[in-house]
């Protein structure tokens, strides 16, 4: 193992990283595998015979671990990058593929669970998948011609579940059968809220949108990403340039497909994983799950859930301990919920244990049994939603310090409320539960409004020795703009 130095697989496997690949940390020949389902796939329904596969290559090739991501994916870790393309032979015949699930590419365009939500305007998965399928494979959106990763989603209505403030692109329904599209939306270092761009747009003039984005991003050569274009450039600049493009590449492109919203009435199982960890004898169990009591594959979105659709008449589930039986509806609000990245323990940047935080933080979470969701990220990259949780944590700087915001929803950032040594972060998550329960107040946004940041700020000040008030240095760092 000694033999790997980590610069000199890393210098192998960077070139390749919009294929599905990222290197682990330290001095090995380990990296970890992002999947996502392949074109003409739906990215948020996964089948019982892939969740077996992702579990034989877990154990065969890895670590017989996976971590459900933010975007709708799954990851398996410590795979001999040598066997890379091996895997993905094995993945792809279950019509499972990595590519553009990481480094600089069109991401997975991430739909809001539409089909088992009755407020849906759309068939966002339809349209996901129609989006996606259209970048999938173009050299021309993937590293080295992109200079840094585009993120999409889709909403099916005004309740944005799949979180529009924080991507490139967020798409939004309305009840006209037309949409909202917002563009310049970043979180983690310098956090930006996605702006309103264009409204009322037709579903044919979707896909142009998107293109027109790609094409003005990658032509800035902009390293830092999208946002910052329309930041630098301004809302009103961007907007005409996309458009332009747009305009010009209309009558080449496809068109889209029927997206009638397609509501399935089934009841669902909710199957929680805080911080995001499953084993292979999991996935194999929730793909036995699904085909005795369901039909025959789960659900993922951004929250590190399971969500199985149940045929009717199922009441109870004999192979789960921890589980809920639902009605259909959105999955935003839920809780309580802990989501956190890979953190120190694999991801090279990573700053802290975000699963260790994770799950100690989660212990105080439980016990409120309130539908808040808590947000951990390892790094300022902030794959942990930490700005669009109702609480986040981020690490930052190389005296590593805390940087706390509450009250962010698919909608809004969160409220910067300053920041803590890691030591205390447990300390603070628990005073701020605390204060919510007390308050009386439902809905963790609305309770920092009612309470006022200053009073919250002066609890943990009392309470969290290392805590401190955001300064200028944060603003620099962090905004949000």
């Amino acid at each position: 193992m000694s033999s790997f130095k980590y610069s000199d697989v890393y210098r192998i496997v960077y070139p390749r990283r919009h294929e599905g690949i990222y290197k682990n940390r330290g001095d090995n020949p380990w990296v970890s595998i992002r999947i996502r389902q392949g074109v003409g796939r739906d990215p948020s329904k996964w089948f019982s015979n892939q969740l077996r596969v992702i579990a034989e290559v877990s154990k065969v090739y890895g670590d017989g671990r996976a971590m459900l991501g933010t975007r709708g994916d799954i990851e398996i870790f410590k795979v001999d990058f040598r066997l890379f393309d091996e895997v993905v032979a094995k993945l792809k015949e279950v019509g499972l593929d990595p590519r553009d699930s990481c480094g600089n590419s069109v991401r997975n365009p991430i739909p809001c669970t539409s089909q088992f939500c009755p407020y849906a305007h759309i068939n966002a998965e339809a349209l996901s998948t129609f989006i996606g399928d259209y970048f999938r494979y173009r050299s021309e959106y993937e590293q080295p011609s992109l200079p840094h990763r585009i993120k999409i989603s889709i909403s099916a209505c005004e309740r944005a579940c799949a979180v529009p403030v924080a991507q490139d692109i967020g798409i939004v329904a309305k009840p006209n059968g037309k949409f909202d599209v917002y563009l310049g939306g970043g979180i983690g270092e310098h956090a930006f809220s996605a702006k309103l761009a264009f409204t009322d747009v037709d579903a044919e003039d979707l896909l142009p949108i998107c293109v027109g984005v790609a094409e003005v991003f990658r032509r800035s050569g902009e390293r830092r990403g999208f946002k910052w274009v329309v930041k630098l450039r301004g809302l009103d600049k961007v907007k005409e340039e996309v458009m332009a493009i747009a305009r010009e590449i209309k009558p080449k492109l496809p068109k889209p497909p029927d997206l009638t919203p397609r509501f399935i009435k089934s009841r669902i199982v909710k199957v929680p994983y805080p911080t995001g960890w499953v084993t292979a004898d999991e996935l194999i169990k929730l793909a036995d799950v699904a085909e005795r009591y369901g039909f025959g594959y789960v659900l993922l979105f951004n929250n590190q859930s399971v969500y199985i659709p149940i045929r009717e008449g199922v009441n109870k589930i004999e192979e789960l301990n921890n589980y809920e039986i639902r009605d259909p509806g959105p999955i935003y609000p839920e809780g309580p919920i802990t989501v956190a990245c890979l953190g120190n323990e694999l991801c090279p940047p990573g700053l802290i244990d975000t699963t260790g935080l994770g799950r100690k933080i989660h212990v105080h979470l439980s016990r409120l049994n309130e539908p808040i969701r808590v947000g951990i990220s390892g790094c300022t990259h902030d794959c942990g939603m930490s700005w669009v949780s109702d609480i986040g944590f981020e690490p930052f700087g190389s005296k590593t310090r805390i940087l706390i915001t509450m009250g962010g929803s698919p909608t809004a950032l969160g409220f910067v409320i300053g920041t803590v040594d890691p030591g205390d972060a447990e300390l603070a998550a628990q005073v701020l539960l605390e204060m919510y329960r007390e308050s009386g107040v439902r809905g963790v946004r609305d309770f920092v409004t009612k309470v006022g940041v200053d009073t919250i700020r002066s609890e943990l000040v009392k309470r969290a020795p290392s805590f401190k008030p955001p300064d200028k240095d944060i603003s620099i760092v962090f905004g949000p703009d």
